[in-house]
């Protein structure tokens, strides 16, 4: 199949550092291109050069990667699907400026390549959009791009590796003496002083985060977070709190959920946290084998394709 990926059209893909979206977008990209379909990304800020790239390539399908495109939904004439990577599709009380972008969701009703069966809920009641148009496609991860060493260098340490910001709260945890962060900072309240490992570029990621004990995020919203399946590439367990969890297999004793009503407590975050990263460290194999659930080639396989082969039948 030809395929058409649009994204944010504000920073470069592939992202030389920081960037999730950007990530899965290239990542994905590459899976694809692996299984034989052929695939162009666009990637600009102009909705009329959007249109137009779209048109030039020919698809059979396009697949929108970023909410505030969705308005070109109706004027794309090949079959079309969105997804949306908003850390608070499912805590509508947080939406803020985003009630406009969930109006216009409610509004168009487009088909939605839903990240997680809780976000595709989301969809059905809040926006009202038919089950139909809803498909559950989650994100991937190329596992393929992540060193794992049996014994890391840092057995004693566990990681929090994400932007440094209001949604992520680093600063709350910043008196857990084991807990490392990484990731640009824009939260004034974290003190850059304490255990602060800088920014790191996708190559210094793919090379060191196996060299940690285990991965941490404590965010207050996420959708289907890319950190936790690079952890798993990596060999690392992880902490998340309640949403982090989505699609993950929380029976697994390398996967920790904090219940929100802990958040607060320090002392049990971090037994768990060293809990965990004891646990980790001694199954490394158990957790590879995980995380080829995630990897892009097979998340393709067993869910986008199909996806996009039950919306084309459907046009």
């Amino acid at each position: 199949m030809k395929i058409s990926i649009i994204g944010p059209g504000i920073m470069p893909i592939p992202p030389t550092g920081w960037g999730a979206v950007e990530t899965l977008i290239w990542d994905m990209r590459n899976a694809l291109i692996a299984l034989g379909h052929e695939v162009d990304i666009v990637n600009v800020n102009d909705p009329r050069k959007i249109i137009q790239k779209v048109n030039e390539f020919r698809p059979d399908f396009v697949h929108i990667h970023y909410d505030d495109w969705v308005g070109l939904y109706n004027y794309i004439q090949y079959p079309c699907a969105c997804t949306s990577h908003f850390g608070y599709l499912e805590r509508e009380e947080m939406f803020n400026g985003y009630v406009n972008i969930a109006n216009a969701f409610a509004q168009i009703k487009p088909r939605v390549f839903c990240l997680s069966e809780g976000i595709k809920k989301v969809y059905q009641v809040l926006m009202d959009i038919p089950e139909s148009n809803l498909y559950v496609s989650p994100n991937g991860v190329d596992c393929g791009s992540f060193n794992c060493v049996d014994t890391p260098d840092y057995p004693n340490a566990s990681i929090y590796l994400a932007k440094i910001d209001y949604r992520k709260r680093q600063h709350l945890f910043q008196s857990i003496p084991s807990l490392w962060y990484a990731g640009n900072i824009a939260d004034e309240r974290f003190d850059k002083t304490k255990n602060y490992l800088g920014e790191w570029s996708k190559k210094h990621l793919y090379k060191n985060l196996t060299h940690y004990g285990n991965l941490v995020l404590l965010s207050d919203g996420e959708a289907h977070p890319l950190v936790c399946m690079e952890a798993f590439a990596a060999g690392l367990g992880v902490v998340v709190t309640e949403w982090g969890k989505a699609n993950l297999d929380t029976s697994k004793e390398f996967i920790t959920v904090i219940p929100e009503k802990h958040i607060g407590d320090i002392e049990f975050l971090e037994y768990e946290i060293v809990k965990n990263r004891e646990y980790s460290i001694e199954h490394r194999e158990e957790i590879l084998d995980y995380a080829q659930k995630f990897d892009w080639i097979n998340v393709i396989q067993k869910h986008y394709i199909p996806n996009v082969k039950m919306v084309l039948n459907e046009c």
